[in-house]
């Protein structure tokens, strides 16, 4: 229905398409959220990979919270800090305690370890689909858990409007469509900076 459709207004379509995945999503966990948030809290962003990336630039336009940035691969630690974050660290080097924890790996591991760094009152928000067995034991006093997996039609417009604006950093590669068993592939393997757009015309002069 066209109801559903906004325009792009100037936006390349390859180079938009994950405004509608990773910009939404990030956008719509991240503006849940601001309302915790005082200057200076630690905010933080587990997987710095599409979803992260978006998630490290949406904190720094709304909030004064310190955001830290965490994840395996050294590369998009680095792209994390481009985009503002104010500190990155592989996993293993994760201990101070945060008021958010934006997790977007979701796996029993990550979310073991989020139970451990979240401080009393503050909340974690598990991105996307799966299931995963919490114990509620484990987790500090009054602290939330609660998810995340898409985002609203007005959320999308506001999305659009950063990015033509010229207020979101987000890198696409596009991918010839024969290619897309060979992309998942490179998904699995963490070697994606930004997204991957699968694209007939990919790579066609």
């Amino acid at each position: 229905d066209r109801r559903y459709l906004l325009p792009l207004d100037g936006l390349d379509p390859v180079q938009a398409a994950p405004l509608a995945d990773a910009g939404l999503v990030a956008y719509r966990v991240v503006r849940r959220i601001t309302g915790w948030l005082r200057p200076g809290d630690p905010v933080v962003v587990r997987g710095a990979g599409g979803f992260g990336q978006f998630a490290v630039q949406y904190l720094k336009l709304w909030t004064s919270a310190r955001v830290v940035a965490v994840d395996v691969s050294e590369h998009k630690r680095a792209r994390a800090l481009q985009l503002g974050a104010d500190e990155a660290l592989a996993p293993e080097d994760l201990a101070d305690p945060a008021r958010v924890v934006l997790d977007f790996v979701m796996t029993e591991e990550t979310l073991a370890k989020d139970a451990e760094i979240v401080a009393p009152g503050g909340v974690v928000v598990a991105v996307g689909e799966g299931r995963t067995s919490v114990s509620i034991s484990s987790w500090p006093y009054e602290s939330y858990l609660t998810n995340a997996l898409l985002g609203s039609l007005d959320d999308l417009r506001a999305v659009l409007e950063l990015a033509r604006g010229g207020e979101l950093d987000w890198h696409v590669e596009a991918v010839p469509l024969e290619h897309a068993n060979e992309a998942l592939a490179r998904l699995r393997r963490g070697e994606v900076r930004g997204r991957l757009v699968l694209a007939p015309d990919a790579g066609r002069a």
